[in-house]
């Protein structure tokens, strides 16, 4: 496979995912201020600053963050990336899934024609995520698991883990606005729900949602298709698998990712205390921006 081919379906990968990731954490906090407005302005505002640096989005305005073709940080440039990406590898994907990335790309801009109020913004949202799965839905049906599928997933699965991590590191900021049990009851729920992951953390733990158990869920369960520890373990299945292609160009970045997943697989809650969990996600970041930049160097540099 050529290089800007590879490198190309990598960072499709990697933009649907961040579009999917970001506009279903801008969904959770929109409703979330809405909600609080009359009731806690300040903590629904901290929230909001929170998830921003979480995503590292510039604090701008709901519309320009989703919309504005301006902004390179906005949805509708994340989307405009993958969808060119895809245009330059048109001969490697199916035809379905070019068709399924061309009409969710239009639909935002369509978007944007037609005036960006709250139920356009809202449905612009709500869209990118149901555009995620299907288009998601539509690769797995329709790709051979060849070269190219796996370097599309493995792009898919590093960003998930980034996005995942930044929000579970940015909740553990210490904050001077919710500190107390208000903000707590904000915190997690909203979290959970930021990264789908309400229905699937009831099911494991019925009872409450509890600071600890949340960041034990996020990070470390082994099944959740959003966790830290599924995604990492996921990548290093891919790049084992990658690395069937290519032995010994892929030695080196099998390794690095298997590592990476070797140490959230044997770190849990017990072992990181309360001040040790945002040294391990740093570390994590660090460690992924490593094997990212390891297999880009690899494979689409040479």
């Amino acid at each position: 496979m050529l290089s800007r081919v590879a490198d190309a379906l990598y960072w499709m990968g990697r933009y649907i995912e961040r579009a999917e990731h970001t506009a279903r954490v801008l969904e959770a906090m929109r409703d979330l201020r809405l909600d609080l407005r009359e009731v806690n302005r300040e903590v629904a505002d901290e929230q909001w600053r929170g998830a921003l640096k979480a995503l590292s989005l510039p604090e701008l305005s709901l519309s320009r963050l989703v919309l504005d073709p301006a902004e390179p940080t906005s949805l509708l440039c994340s989307m405009s990336r993958a969808r060119e990406n895809a245009r330059q590898v048109r001969e490697v994907i199916s035809p379905e899934m070019w068709e399924k990335l061309n009409q969710s790309y239009w639909s935002l801009r369509d978007s944007v024609a037609a005036g960006q109020n709250e139920s356009t913004l809202s449905q612009a949202l709500t869209g990118i995520v149901s555009s995620s799965f299907l288009w998601d839905g539509v690769t797995d049906a329709s790709m051979i698991r060849g070269e190219g599928w796996l370097f599309l997933k493995l792009g898919k699965f590093v960003e998930r883990t980034d996005g995942v991590a930044r929000m579970v590191g940015a909740r553990l900021a210490p904050s001077g606005v919710s500190s107390g049990t208000s903000g707590e009851n904000v915190t997690w729920p909203t979290l959970l729900k930021s990264l789908d992951a309400v229905d699937a953390y009831r099911t494991a733990h019925p009872k409450r949602v509890e600071r600890r158990a949340v960041i034990d869920f996020l990070l470390f369960e082994a099944d959740f298709p959003r966790s830290v520890r599924y995604s990492t373990a996921t990548a290093a299945d891919l790049s084992r698998r990658l690395r069937r292609f290519h032995p010994e160009l892929g030695q080196r970045v099998e390794r690095c990712f298997g590592r990476i997943a070797a140490r959230v697989e044997y770190a849990d809650l017990d072992t990181l205390d309360a001040a040790t969990v945002t040294p391990f996600l740093l570390e994590l970041g660090g460690s992924l921006s490593e094997a990212s930049s390891l297999l880009q160097k690899t494979f689409f540099l040479c």
